[in-house]
């Protein structure tokens, strides 16, 4: 039960000691990643450990909510990668179909299931971690750096360290429903949510954000149409789609 304790206790951590991770805990962390399930055993994901500070600055994208990527003493980078079974294609002489949605989406859910496998064993070793979604925006800078060729596409990243200071646990809306999916249900959870997310973003430590609802904040991600375009244009260059 301890260990659901720490799971349900997590928080994606952005201040870090300036220690590093002991070498036994980064080889456990890369089997953990190693051993994590994919879809029909095709082992279509990669991950890079990164340690280019540069590199990280160019991720971070120089605003200082993303300062963890540069400070974290381990950083992840968690691809969808086609190239084993094509590599095994072109050895057979086989033609294969890797060029569709649904093999992007099954390489990018084993990027998810790696990172979050290895996130929950950091938890188990004392570490805190953040996915950094932001580094989409660096895809093409990213392959280049880190020699990515072939049918892989960079998806998510993870920073580990130990914890410095923590933000109090963010409160969840339900994701859950049984036997049915249930949009009036969702409606009035909002309605909820919203309310509970005004004061937690009032109250908390760092970042407060004063008189703000989760439906407001979250729908920042969302407003600019085409914003997207370089990230798509990429994934489809590079997966062929």
């Amino acid at each position: 039960m301890d260990s659901v304790k720490k799971i349900l206790e997590r928080r994606s951590e952005r201040s870090y000691k300036k220690q590093e991770i002991e070498k036994e805990k980064i080889d456990q962390l890369i089997s953990v990643i190693n051993s994590s399930p994919t879809s029909g055993n095709s082992h279509c994901f990669s991950a890079i450990i990164v340690d280019d500070i540069e590199l990280r600055k160019t991720i971070s994208l120089g605003l200082p909510t993303q300062q963890h990527i540069i400070d974290a003493p381990l950083f992840i980078i968690f691809c969808a990668d086609l190239n084993r079974i094509e590599y095994v294609s072109n050895k057979t002489n086989n033609k294969i179909y890797t060029n569709t949605l649904n093999n992007f989406l099954s390489a990018s859910g084993d990027a998810y299931i790696a990172a979050s496998f290895a996130a929950n064993a950091g938890l188990q070793l004392g570490l805190g971690s953040c996915y950094i979604g932001i580094l989409r925006w660096n895809m093409e800078t990213i392959a280049k750096a880190l020699n990515l060729s072939g049918s892989i596409v960079p998806i998510v990243g993870l920073t580990f360290g130990y914890i410095d200071h923590q933000n109090e646990i963010k409160p969840k809306i339900n994701h859950v429903y049984k036997g049915k999916y249930d949009m009036k249900k969702i409606e009035t959870e909002i309605q909820e949510y919203d309310d509970v997310m005004f004061k937690y973003y009032d109250s908390r430590n760092l970042n407060k954000k004063p008189n703000s609802k989760w439906s407001e904040t979250c729908l920042s991600f969302f407003l600019k149409e085409g914003s997207d375009k370089p990230i798509d244009e990429f994934i489809k260059k590079t997966w062929k789609i």
